[in-house]
């Protein structure tokens, strides 16, 4: 069938990241929407103008009826188009405002005059251009928009005089040529990268491949801080040659990082020079020229890497400040906005028109100072600086983490030069020496397995002691941050220890939304069961598959380990030579492959094993550095599992249960931070810390966590509040205070936890009138 056969035009290209082409195996009347990036299509229904005609799509160069950005756009001659897709449809105006929804329940009109319709969900984002009057309908649950078109002009095709007589609300007529002309506009979600790009083991090849990091933005205005408009850059591979697959190329736009081309100060550059689409070019003085301006930068590689940060963040935090004006797509009572334009009073509306490198530079007039405490940026990664290495930057720039490279040294504490390991390990031994019961195997929780007393060193004994340096223990340098990473040698304390396998599996699943979920917890000790029990399963429309198994054999959890799982809870013992079993011991290490998706691992010293998971296919999961006290390993194992229940990803619930000295550093993550056993219902997860409580007056604060899919710039209410102010969801909101007894009422929005006190409630079980009785936050 050729092209004029199916009605579609001839100059759609084929090398477009996004093409509108004819539907498979359907009428010539359909379309199909085609994201060549995430490999997915949107069918799209077309009728055309009268019975006979087939309708046309003509795709065009000049995007500007859309206000968002787009991959595509094209003119369909038809009287409507329905996408196949179930979604809410948003009306909006020439002024970008939301003037009616329609939903399956209830379609909308479309007023006279310019407006684009916003398709809430559909594989690839969509949006639909008409001058109205016109009407969205549903058919089957699809949206279909419909133009008003008057009865004297059906039957007589696009441009007929009844139709050309039609009037639009200003009483001008509406043109022959617009008549019947419906616009259709799609954009990559870009959840996904276009492509792999190889690189030689040189650092000119890196830095060439971070230079095309850029292309991965759906548009350089400061709307891209929504992390829908970011995009996933490129993955790099290493290789013999250079190689850039198809979308992906340098952008320029004016921005350049002058470097030395070394891996650390590459490695630290990469997410500012992602999110400034910047070309990497080497120097031997840095420099960050945003078109004329010109900002010398530090030589020394631990102040390089702490200014990059610093610059990432600034540039950020002021893109979502600016996005909010009133001239933004989007102006909405952002709290960051206001913080700034109070501390600033800055030109908003001239920063928004400026291109980006006008932006970047007046942003650099900024002090650095006036922005950092407007947001708490959720990652800090310290990446040891070799080239194997490499393939990990691809991710950290999507997570916007900042980056250290080479790792700062841990400080040594005031007493003489005793290390936070030492005072870790000191705390694991004070917690476990009076405990009943531990989760390790060795007696007394402190034994070197051969049933002698080894005081303190036992302790440091599959650590500290090791042959292999990916054994060992390290202390990386607390960030300002809300969570950190470690991409090196040894396992690190208070940081994730994720690898660029796990990474690369997150692109493969995804959090599961209404699917049912399945759960299996092994308990191989009797006297630990209280942590089981109704800890999974207490979402609505999400369906949990719980599967105890106790008492299990070597071959019996190698059998359950090598099933399917969305989430794997062992509750038991664990030393040097595997997870206790029945009737011996069963090395993770040793696993060729897994069924695990994520897990927790709530046992002595299991990050060893936790590993060995991560390695044979896992994303990622919850492990342990020390021995545990059951008592605390059980109040921690539930309040985790319930945390993942309710959509917290593996960092954000760590940081939740992480009170107290010792807990904050009993626990840690191996592989992927980012997991998710299912999304949040709130969008971004939302911790609430109640400040003061008493029976008139309670004093709140919310704390927020960005997830994969609600990243950071995502926008977030903490829903107690009497206002619709916005937050950036990462970090603290303001604090609320309010009468204890409406606040009480607010809290059954949404199930999220509460801490009070230490102590972890949740919102729709917790009354705050009674909890006030009882604690001493008066």
């Amino acid at each position: 069938m050729t092209p004029r056969d199916t009605g579609i035009s001839t100059d759609e290209k084929p090398e477009a990241a996004v093409r509108l082409v004819p539907a498979r195996g359907r009428g010539p009347g359909a379309f199909e929407i085609v994201d060549s990036i995430e490999e997915v299509r949107l069918p799209v229904a077309v009728e055309g103008s009268d019975g006979g005609a087939r309708p046309t799509a003509t795709r065009l160069s000049s995007a500007d009826r859309f206000n968002a950005p787009v991959d595509g756009c094209w003119a369909v001659e038809a009287t409507a188009v329905t996408p196949l897709c179930t979604a809410d449809v948003y009306v909006r105006d020439a002024e970008n405002a939301v003037v009616a929804t329609a939903t399956a329940e209830a379609p909308a009109r479309v007023p006279p005059g310019p407006h684009v319709l916003e398709l809430s969900t559909a594989p690839v984002k969509t949006y639909v251009a008409v001058d109205g009057p016109a009407r969205v309908s549903y058919e089957d649950r699809y949206p279909r928009v419909s133009l008003d078109v008057p009865e004297a002009g059906i039957g007589s095709g696009v441009g007929a005089p009844g139709a050309a007589a039609a009037a639009g609300a200003n009483g001008r007529a509406r043109d022959d040529a617009e008549t019947g002309r419906i616009l259709l506009g799609a954009r990559s979600r870009r959840m996904s990268p276009a492509g792999t790009v190889t690189v030689p083991d040189t650092q000119a090849g890196l830095a060439r491949a971070i230079s095309t990091f850029g292309s991965a933005l759906a548009t350089t205005s400061p709307e891209r801080s929504f992390p829908t408009l970011r995009g996933h850059p490129p993955l790099v591979e290493r290789g013999e040659t250079f190689e850039a697959p198809q979308f992906v190329e340098r952008v320029d736009t004016g921005v350049t990082l002058g470097l030395p081309f070394t891996y650390d100060a590459l490695f630290s550059a990469t997410p500012l020079a992602f999110y400034l689409a910047a070309d990497v070019e080497e120097r031997a003085e840095p420099v960050l020229r945003a078109g004329d301006y010109r900002l010398d930068l530090p030589r020394d590689p631990d102040a390089l890497a702490a200014a990059l940060g610093d610059l990432l963040r600034h540039c950020f935090t002021l893109d979502c400040a600016t996005r909010a004006c009133s001239v933004g797509l989007y102006d909405v009572d952002l709290h960051v906005h206001e913080v700034l334009t109070e501390r600033l009073d800055p030109p908003w509306a001239e920063w928004y028109e400026a291109d980006l490198s006008e932006r970047t530079a007046a942003y650099l007039e900024v002090p650095t100072e006036e922005t950092l405490d407007c947001l708490d940026w959720p990652h800090t990664t310290d990446v040891v600086p070799v080239v194997e290495n490499a393939s990990a930057l691809s991710f950290l720039a999507a997570d916007l983490s900042v980056v250290r490279s080479p790792p700062p040294e841990t400080d040594a504490t005031s007493d003489g030069g005793v290390t936070e390991l030492d005072d870790f390990v000191r705390a694991s031994r004070e917690a476990t020496r009076d405990a009943a019961l531990t989760r390790s195997t060795r007696e007394g929780g402190t034994s070197n397995g051969a049933g002698v007393d080894a005081g303190i060193d036992a302790v440091r004994g599959p650590t500290q002691n090791a042959l292999d340096d990916s054994e060992s223990i390290v202390t990386p340098q607390a960030a300002d941050s809300i969570a950190q990473a470690w991409i090196g040698p040894g396992f690190p304390m208070r940081a994730a220890k994720p690898t660029v396998e796990a990474y690369r599996r997150r692109l493969d699943r995804t959090p599961a939304e209404d699917l049912t979920i399945g759960v299996t917890v092994v308990c191989n000790d009797e006297a630990m069961v209280d942590e089981l029990g109704d800890t999974y399963g207490f979402r609505d429309h999400v369906t949990f598959d719980i599967r105890e198994e106790r008492d299990l054999t070597v071959e019996e959890l190698r059998d359950v380990l090598a099933e399917p799982h969305d989430f794997f809870h062992y509750v038991g013992h664990v030393d040097e030579r595997g997870m206790e079993c029945a009737d011996g011991f069963l090395d993770l290490r040793g696993l060729e492959t897994t069924g695990v998706d994520a897990f927790l691992l709530n046992a002595c010293t299991s990050y060893q094993q936790g590993m060995g998971l991560v390695e044979a296919g896992a994303l990622g999961g919850v492990v342990s550095l020390t021995d545990l006290p059951n008592s605390m390993a059980t109040r921690v194992g539930r309040d985790l599992a319930r945390l993942f229940d309710a959509g917290f990803p593996l960092y954000a619930a760590l940081d939740v249960v992480g009170t107290g000295p010792f807990a904050e550093s009993a626990y840690s993550i191996a592989g992927d931070p980012m997991v998710q056993l299912c999304q949040c219902a709130t969008g971004a997860p939302m911790l609430v810390t109640v400040e003061v409580v008493n029976s008139s007056m309670s004093t709140l604060q919310a704390m927020f966590y960005p997830t994969r899919r609600f990243g950071l710039g995502t926008m977030s209410n903490p829903l107690f509040e009497d206002d619709n102010v916005q937050y950036i969801s990462s970090g603290t909101s303001m604090e609320v205070s309010s009468q204890t007894e409406l606040l009480n009422d607010k809290m059954d929005f949404a199930r999220s936890p509460i801490r009070i006190d230490g102590t972890l409630y949740w919102s729709d079980e917790a009354d705050l009138v009674n909890i006030a009785q009882s604690t001493d936050l008066q």
